[in-house]
């Protein structure tokens, strides 16, 4: 019995030691994600309720280039939105490589030469549509995709391709319906009031031109400002509550199951 029990124990070793790892990455992550709150303020023409599918999203952007947009019939007008996200999804992932192997940011290009265009580099990103890709770059896309840090970025860029989205199918639209007033339709898919606030107290406001034009400028205003007061409410007793946990650990000393020397 005996035996048994410090062979339990040592097979229990590795598997204590990698969720401790995990929840120690998890919640530095978190600690980095909520050093600020930001609140957007945007007009939809419609909430879709779509789940947010981390490969979905992820295979939907890979292929984005200037190429494709032009073969997809993408709005001229969009298209440099578009490659923006595309590359914001690369520099994330490059510099990921990068905290790996820190010399390898001398041969990455998109992360020393800020005028670098996706045109002008290869892409490091692994390729999800390839159907003949093996099980090892299978779980290669696994592996970042659950990555918290990439995958919140791949969420911000989810919203922001949706928005685009939106925006091209009204362009498109319009034109073969030969309606004159376009610009009616562009109040909807664009973020018009953004607050950033630091947790140094810095707090950052961001207005698009275009709101100050619309006739529904105080309503999209008010909605802004509560929006503010409730996410700094809830932002605020999201800190307390990390803070809180965090100085329960340090004050209480964690048991775990000992290990046989």
């Amino acid at each position: 019995m005996l035996v048994r029990q410090n062979r339990n124990n040592q097979s229990a070793a590795p598997r204590i030691e990698k969720n401790l790892k995990d929840f120690m990455k998890s919640l530095s992550d978190v600690l980095l994600d909520i050093t600020a709150l930001e609140v957007n303020t945007m007009v939809v023409d419609q909430i879709t309720g779509n789940k947010f599918i981390p490969w979905q999203v992820y295979r939907d952007v890979y292929p984005i280039s200037r190429q494709y947009l032009e073969r997809k019939g993408v709005d001229e007008s969009l298209r440099d939105r578009y490659l923006s996200l595309r590359k914001q999804l690369e520099v994330e992932y490059c510099l990921l490589l990068t905290e790996e192997n820190p010399s390898a940011i001398r041969d990455t290009r998109i992360l020393t030469d800020p005028s670098a265009t996706l045109d002008q580099i290869e892409t490091q990103l692994p390729n999800p549509l390839n159907p003949g890709a093996t099980p090892t770059e299978i779980r290669a896309i696994q592996d970042l995709l659950e990555d918290g840090r990439f995958l919140r970025t791949l969420r911000k860029i989810a919203e922001l391709k949706a928005a685009l989205d939106n925006r091209n199918k009204v362009l498109s639209q319009k034109p073969a319906e030969g309606l004159e007033d376009l610009d009616d339709d562009l109040v909807s898919d664009l973020i018009y009031a953004q607050t950033v606030i630091q947790l140094d107290g810095d707090i950052i406001n961001r207005f698009n031109k275009r709101l100050f034009d619309s006739k529904y400028q105080d309503v999209i205003l008010q909605i802004h400002q509560e929006g503010v007061i409730t996410g700094d409410k809830q932002w605020r007793g999201l800190l307390e509550f990390i803070v809180n946990m965090v100085q329960s650990m340090l004050a209480r000393p964690v048991s775990f199951i000992k290990l046989p020397k």
